[in-house]
């Protein structure tokens, strides 16, 4: 693939540096450009950056601003694009190439590879089969840095994806942090309730890099991924049995960039792949959730909804029905103030009144179609799938 990467900061020369390592994709525009590449092609006009020939795919990266602009483009254009994850301060941009993927057939994969670590893979493996007998919990520790950045908005979105691919769906979400307020950049917890009220805890903390540990907790043990925050590097995996002696095995050196660029390239074949714009939605979903729980001092609970253009169009059916209830309600005090003032053509509005309600009617009928619809094509998906 022939690449277009939106950005100029760390991340993005690093993704650069990247590519030009890999013999099967290649480097041709940047927007606004890198000084250590000054023969690449681009420039600040996104447009022209765009446009240059080739370029087939892009890596959408930027300030918060030119993140979401920049991937509602491109995925407007039908390039495939791999977003650096999050997207922005809430999920809006997801949500809005989500509304239009039925139109551009636009292919977004988050950047979040953590769930490929075969690490993960092997933790995952042991839950399905239950060789820690009675699941009790999983924990993810790591530390942030000492940047002082806000561990809720920058870390937690990229962490909480690789909790939730063991989870499960995440259905209610209790968060701490220091200091006090909803930008936490000192520690972090955040408690995840999942499905069978299973239980998961995401601890940050501001400090010197140490190895991140990945813990799966049961009544025959546990096992735990130590691994550096960066996911590079060698990566132990411990299995502590609750009777006997732990052990130890190292695994393979695993290259996150490849493995998320390899599923970008599954992705633009027409394959279903993992992590998708799915798990970046439900990742920023489960962020937003635990700044809320923060400024409320409580737990939050989720309720999920595919966003989707047939969403869309029953929350606009009732927000027009309740506005016509809402204007005949209005109307019938007109009608009857109008001859006590001596405008007794008033009167005659009160005829509208019924027409309205009949329109009322109809708009709900159409919401509850499109509903019944919705729930029908989940159902034939699930017994395909099944």
């Amino acid at each position: 693939m022939n690449f277009l990467i939106v950005g100029d900061g760390p991340e993005e020369f690093a993704w650069a540096q990247t590519l030009l390592g890999h013999p099967e994709h290649r480097l041709a525009a940047a927007c606004p450009g890198f000084k250590g590449l000054p023969d690449v092609p681009g420039g600040p006009d996104f447009d022209a950056a765009l446009a240059v020939a080739g370029v087939d795919a892009a890596i959408v990266g930027g300030g918060p601003e030119l993140r979401a602009e920049a991937l509602r483009r491109v995925a407007g254009a039908g390039l495939p694009a791999l977003c650096l994850h999050p997207p922005g301060p809430d999920a809006d941009p997801y949500y809005q190439v989500a509304l239009s993927r039925q139109e551009t057939g636009a292919v977004v994969v988050p950047d979040l590879p953590a769930r490929l670590h075969p690490g993960v893979a092997a933790l995952k493996e042991a839950l399905d089969r239950g060789e820690l007998g009675t699941f009790r919990e999983i924990r993810y520790e790591g530390a942030a840095g000492d940047q002082g950045g806000d561990l809720l908005g920058e870390v937690f979105p990229r962490v909480v994806d690789v909790v939730r691919s063991l989870l499960g769906e995440v259905a209610a979400v209790t968060t701490t942090g220091d200091p006090p307020g909803d930008r936490p950049t000192s520690s972090l917890v955040v408690q995840l309730r999942g499905p069978k009220a299973r239980r998961a805890e995401v601890r940050l903390w501001s400090g010197p890099p140490e190895p991140s540990k990945l813990t799966v907790s049961g009544s025959e043990g546990s096992l735990v991924l130590e691994h550096d925050p960066s996911l590079l590097g060698v990566a132990r995996l411990v299995r502590r049995p609750a009777t006997g002696l732990a052990t130890v095995n190292e695994l393979r050196v695993f290259d996150p960039s490849t493995a998320i660029l390899d599923v970008l390239d599954a992705a633009a074949a027409g394959q279903d792949v993992r992590p998708d714009l799915h798990d970046g939605t439900r990742a920023m979903e489960i962020a937003e959730a635990a700044r809320r729980s923060l400024r409320r001092g409580k737990t939050i609970d989720l309720h999920y909804e595919e966003v989707s253009e047939l969403g869309n169009f029953k929350s606009v059916m009732t927000s027009l029905g309740c506005l016509i209830l809402i204007g005949a309600l209005l109307v019938l005090p007109l009608a009857l103030a109008g001859p006590a003032f001596g405008a007794r053509w008033t009167i005659y509005i009160a005829y509208a009144i019924p027409p309205l309600l009949v329109l009322f009617a109809l708009l709900q009928l159409l919401r509850f179609a499109a509903r019944g619809s919705d729930a029908a094509a989940r159902r034939a998906n699930e017994q395909a799938g099944g």
